[in-house]
């Protein structure tokens, strides 16, 4: 399973549990920065375990006052390529997440997408995105849609009042 992990403002992860991270799931790497001050989020996504560690140190270095989000692919659905590392953008908003588990999706053999890049791109972004999450009944429906799993959810969507951190 995949290795997801939310990191509190003004922490910076230990390089040797990355480095961990990336040992033990080795089929991509992403991580995605909150920088409340800019209101924006900084996002990279790669294949190379190295470059995304030391990226990511670097930018958290920089970056540090907002939530941030490391994860270390172990492909389970999809392709084992850049387009499916985590964290995937939720619909065309300030908005990403990323995932541990498996997700019920539909299982089609032509989709060469993830499990999660499907539930960002096809579920959460056409119920409304991050903003869906503040109704409770539907918390709730993605909450028992995603029993088992972990997802972490990072946004700066301006429909939300503040930058927020939802975990499913």
């Amino acid at each position: 399973m995949c290795m997801l992990c939310v990191v509190n403002p003004g922490v910076i992860p230990d390089r040797d549990k990355l480095e961990n991270s990336a040992l033990n799931n080795p089929h991509g790497f992403g991580f995605a920065i909150v920088v409340p001050e800019d209101r924006r989020i900084i996002r990279e996504r790669t294949m190379d375990p190295d470059e995304a560690i030391n990226r990511f140190l670097e930018l958290r270095g920089k970056y540090n006052t907002g939530y941030a989000m490391w994860h270390a692919r172990l492909a389970t659905h999809g392709k084992m390529n850049v387009d499916n590392c985590h964290p995937f953008m939720v619909g065309n908003t300030d908005t990403y997440l990323a995932h541990n588990g498996v997700l019920p999706v539909a299982d089609d053999p032509t989709d060469e997408r993830s499990d999660t890049r499907i539930f960002a791109e096809d579920i959460l972004a056409q119920i409304g995105g991050a903003p869906a999450l503040d109704n409770p009944h539907i918390f709730d429906m993605m909450e028992d849609f995603t029993t088992g799993s972990k997802i972490a959810v990072l946004t700066v969507d301006p429909r939300r009042s503040e930058e927020h951190t939802s975990e499913l």
